[in-house]
């Protein structure tokens, strides 16, 4: 989501590096992205990795250093590493004391997408004024072939796929097994043409969650859950028609990759958080969960709000998923 500021930073200044720090996980799936240096940092987890993040870049003053991240551990790493001058947000998008660790900060419009809201710090901060389309070039995320023929391999078995990503970074935002064998089955049933594969990370629990999904199921599916890196995944989800996934990574990956998807929200609002330009794709009961769990409009709720129910996923019917996928005329 934050690559069409970069890609914006870079066209107004064709002739300044830009160095892009980021999670060490993440640095390889944007690897592939050539408009600026990708610099692979560790995530601070304790008080000597700070300490040793502050030792190694004591030396290397980063000019102008922009952050496009507010949480604690992003405003602390703001504040270790040395820079002739330092810009962030302003309100309403400043919080946990973003602001204090800033030279400047920009007020932007609320109640923007993030993608908006990462593109608008950029055009602030470039001294940019008139109003620029984010456009599907700005978005895209460019895959290395070696990672395209591994997807290729790994589907090479039938020509049409349909891929679910069933489980979220938060169980909030993730529905039941229960949930996911129905919807399986039933698209199994309706789509016979199309083969099922299930994506997502390599931790425990996910992996487990899809073992106990695959388990149940009427016919089988091919389960990739923690099988591959996220260029590999990035890869397999350029080649399906389709992605079926809640709110998380997977769901943008798709939409980076220019594939659909039916994004599944209930708990965070596909206007702030969804697929950019997939929004009408997305099965939308923020409305109702806000009603139902926080007893107040989801107008009276500020606009990055997480509903803290467990319930809410629950709420969407496998019926409302098979009705959007039908949209796409597979």
């Amino acid at each position: 989501m934050l690559l069409p500021a970069v890609r914006l930073l870079k066209r107004q200044f064709p002739d300044t590096q830009i160095d892009w720090l980021i999670d060490r996980p993440i640095a390889s799936l944007i690897s592939e992205v050539s408009e600026v240096n990708v610099v692979a940092i560790d995530k601070p987890k304790s008080l000597s990795d700070y300490w040793q993040l502050k030792k190694q870049w004591r030396h290397k003053n980063t000019g102008q250093l922009i952050s496009f991240q507010t949480s604690f551990v992003s405003n602390i790493v703001m504040a270790l590493l040395p820079a002739d001058h330092k810009t962030g947000f302003g309100s309403p998008y400043s919080r946990e004391g973003h602001h204090l660790f800033t030279d400047t900060t920009y007020d932007l419009p609320p109640k923007l997408h993030q993608v908006e809201i990462f593109f608008a710090l950029a055009k602030a901060f470039s001294g940019v004024t008139e109003d620029i389309k984010i456009s599907t070039d700005d978005l895209a995320l460019p895959i290395a072939s070696k990672d395209k023929v591994w997807a290729d391999e790994k589907l090479r078995s039938y020509a049409h796929w349909i891929a679910i990503n069933p489980m979220a970074s938060t169980q909030e935002k993730t529905g039941s097994a229960e949930f996911y064998i129905n919807l399986i089955n039933k698209l199994n049933k309706r789509y016979p043409e199309y083969q099922l594969v299930l994506t997502g990370g390599p931790s425990t629990k996910e992996v487990k969650f899809g073992a106990e999904i695959q388990s149940q199921l009427a016919s089988p599916c091919l389960n990739l859950i923690g099988q591959t890196s996220l260029k590999q995944l990035a890869a397999i989800l350029e080649h399906v028609k389709l992605l079926i996934s809640p709110d998380t990574g997977p769901l943008h990956l798709a939409n980076a990759v220019a594939t659909s998807v039916v994004g599944l929200y209930a708990v965070t609002r596909p206007e702030y958080i969804g697929p950019y330009n997939q929004l009408q794709n997305c099965i939308n009961i923020y409305a109702r969960s806000a009603q139902q769990f926080m007893h107040k409009p989801a107008e009276q709720l500020p606009w990055q709000k997480k509903i803290p129910s467990l319930e809410a996923i629950q709420l969407i019917s496998v019926e409302q998923v098979l009705n959007k996928v039908h949209t796409f005329n597979l």
